[in-house]
């Protein structure tokens, strides 16, 4: 019993209770738009409150193991978790349930789970481990031909079975920004770029009508009048809550159910309308503080494979983030991501508080490490000088060192 009180207290002394709070704060506030977006509609909001709930619940409690447990023990079997990951994603061929026009959906009963959702995590991880081996030749052609197919593979295991392009967008943001974060030099960015554009009419031939006309929708509402509707009505939701909004419980757009998927795709729309710019405001410095927070744990991770763990997660809530709030506005396509603590959604919600859990699991372990000395602390594995030069902060330093003037 005792030894159980030392480790529950070990573990509270090195939890970030800062991410924990900011992560509960932003669920909070989501229960209130959540409430708020369903509530004049058949049922009530009870039912929705009840499952995000739960959702939460559930996410805490895999909080609290992904933060108990060392992650880079288990990254020996990452070439296993790649082909389970996989798999994962083609099943949804057989038992796969189409909503919203993408089969995109794994159904128990009334339970609902989203295999990209969770299927990003499993990436990261892969890709942090692949990354990390390769650390010495990582500019190399042959090294970048592995991470291609790495990417690629993936991304067809999403699309294929789904048709769901804008779930498997994330993945590119995701390596990309992990791939910087390792090191890789920045010529390689410029020809990446060069490239994607010079591949854009292939792409483009390779969509459906469907996903053409949400990109093109945003230059000629008459391209796809329902999807223009959709983004038309939440931009009118959030002009009309102007500074201050019109009030919880008192929007009209919102109460009038006006605005679509409200309660998932635009809760940004219903924020905007009832809490006005203040609560838009205040959401994104929320969630910028979570990411924000994530990086800085990057920055400090012990070795090179938990900090670009911590970049891919910090990488997945940045780029769902923004392409909610810029469906929205109007100014990004329709892609069927939520935003994320806040809209309603349990895959994505339980998703979001495993990778926080993550990232608090590194940094538990990174203040072990600090209190009790490396003779003391768990076992971590220590870098060389060498291997530093690839780590997130190596980077960040290498960018913003000055250039030595000569006297």
């Amino acid at each position: 019993m005792q030894q159980i009180k030392e480790r529950i207290g070990r573990y509270f002394g090195t939890l970030d209770y800062i991410l924990l709070f900011l992560a509960l704060t932003c669920s909070a506030f989501g229960l209130v738009l959540i409430f708020s977006a369903t509530y004049a509609m058949d049922g009530g909001s009870i039912k929705y409150i009840a499952v995000q709930s739960i959702a939460i619940l559930l996410g805490l409690v895999g909080f609290v193991i992904m933060s108990s447990i060392n992650i880079e023990k288990y990254t020996p079997m990452w070439r296993l978790v790649y082909i389970i990951n996989i798999l994962f994603q083609l099943s949804l061929i057989v038992f796969g349930y189409e909503n919203g026009g993408n089969k995109s959906w794994l159904r128990f009963g009334s339970l609902g789970i989203q295999p990209a959702e969770l299927g990003k995590l499993l990436f990261i991880f892969t890709f942090a481990k692949h990354i990390n081996l390769l650390r010495y030749k990582l500019n190399k052609v042959s090294s970048l031909v592995q991470f291609g197919l790495h990417l690629v593979l993936m991304m067809a295991a999403i699309i294929l079975p789904s048709k769901d392009v804008g779930m498997s967008l994330p993945y590119v943001f995701i390596a990309v920004v992990m791939l910087f974060a390792a090191g890789l030099s920045l010529k390689w960015f410029a020809g990446g770029v060069i490239l994607t554009c010079a591949a854009v009419p292939i792409v483009w031939q390779s969509l459906g009508t469907f996903q053409r006309n949400r990109i093109l929708v945003l230059f000629n509402p008459s391209v796809a009048p329902d999807t223009y509707w959709q983004q038309q009505q939440s931009r009118i939701a959030i002009g009309s809550g102007k500074l201050l909004g019109a009030g919880f419980l008192k929007g009209n757009e919102t109460q009038n159910n006006m605005l679509p998927a409200k309660q998932t795709d635009f809760i940004f729309g219903v924020a905007g309308e009832e809490w006005g710019l203040v609560g838009c405001l205040v959401i994104v410095a929320l969630l910028m503080a979570l990411i924000i927070r994530i990086y800085y744990i990057a920055f400090h991770a012990p070795s090179q494979i938990s900090s670009l763990i911590c970049v891919g997660i910090g990488s997945m809530l940045l780029f769902q983030t923004f392409e909610n709030i810029f469906m929205c506005l109007g100014i990004g396509p329709v892609m069927g991501l939520t935003l994320p603590l806040f809209s309603y959604g349990g895959s994505s919600v339980v998703t979001t508080y495993l990778a926080i859990g993550i990232v608090v699991g590194i940094s538990r372990r990174r203040k072990r490490q600090k209190q009790q000395g490396l003779e003391g602390a768990e076992q971590l594995p220590v870098e060389t000088e060498e291997q530093k030069k690839h780590s997130f902060a190596g980077k960040l330093k290498n960018l913003v060192r000055l250039p030595k003037h000569n006297k």
